[in-house]
């Protein structure tokens, strides 16, 4: 079944695998990251591809920032090489004017499904429209786009900023990762009766420099997850890192997330997907 069709259907089960695009300026990174799609091909219902910006935020960056590939150059060649359905964001608020850019995704490299993603700040007046505003230029195009929104569950007001999102015509969000179910079961609980996809967003950490990307992506991480996840399990205090131990315990941590989800479901629950990072 097609990724629309799915989000059409709340009874459907939708699995989005996320990929950072490759390093751009390498020749075979591209191949490579087909590749490694092969592995997820008949698991997942699409492929979920970020937009990564050099951002500045109040905090300091742990990572060097990296030049990537383009989402849309990969996700064409995912369509025709791999027939999976492509999902690209598109960070919106950077180019005053995306109808150009809405065009060129849907005629050129045959993309139907993006995520509209807003600036980092509510204090920056960036050049771009709102994410509201980049819904209104996708629609006017005429275009069959199907548009999606990015979820933090621990923002003031989300579960309102979603419920306006749907109503200009977003039809499904993914959240930020999770590491903790305190604020997704609060946020599933508020949204009783949406009719919108939300797709739960896991990654698994098997390294420390898993977790030092995803600060650097600004996600929000818990201050003991460090000492959770990367210390000798033994419990000898040496400090030894064991990866397969980070691993188990990552995926037993992203386990009782969800089932906290579903153990606190409310009467007329959102629908529900994954989306592993």
């Amino acid at each position: 079944m097609p990724l629309r069709e799915k989000l059409e259907e709340p009874a459907a089960p939708a699995i989005l695998f996320e990929m950072v695009p490759p390093p751009a300026g390498k020749p075979s990174a591209m191949e490579v990251a087909l590749a490694d799609l092969e592995h997820v091909r008949s698991l997942a219902d699409a492929i979920n591809l970020p937009e990564i910006r050099n951002e500045t935020r109040d905090s300091a960056r742990t990572v060097r920032f990296v030049e990537r590939l383009e989402p849309r150059r990969l996700g064409q060649r995912i369509i025709r090489e791999l027939g999976l359905d492509v999902v690209v964001n598109r960070c919106v608020v950077y180019e005053p004017e995306q109808d150009r850019w809405f065009r060129d995704t849907y005629e050129q490299f045959g993309i139907d499904h993006l995520i509209l993603v807003g600036g980092e700040s509510s204090q920056v007046a960036y050049p771009g429209p709102s994410v509201h505003e980049a819904c209104e230029q996708a629609r006017a195009t005429g275009l069959p786009l199907c548009l999606g929104g990015i979820s933090i569950p621990s923002r003031l007001g989300e579960p309102e900023r979603i419920r306006r999102k749907r109503e200009a015509g977003l039809t499904f969000f993914t959240t930020q990762v999770l590491f903790d179910s305190n604020d997704i079961v609060w946020l599933v609980q508020k949204l009783n009766g949406l009719e919108a996809r939300l797709f739960l967003s896991f990654a698994p950490v098997s390294h420390p420099r898993d977790l030092e990307f995803l600060r650097w992506l600004g996600a929000d991480i818990p201050p003991d997850l460090d000492r959770f996840l990367l210390l000798d399990p033994s419990g000898s205090g040496e400090g030894i890192f064991d990866q397969d131990a980070c691993l188990e315990r990552s995926l037993s941590l992203a386990q009782r997330i969800l089932m906290d989800v579903f153990d606190n479901l409310p009467p007329e629950p959102p629908a529900l997907g994954l989306n592993i990072e």
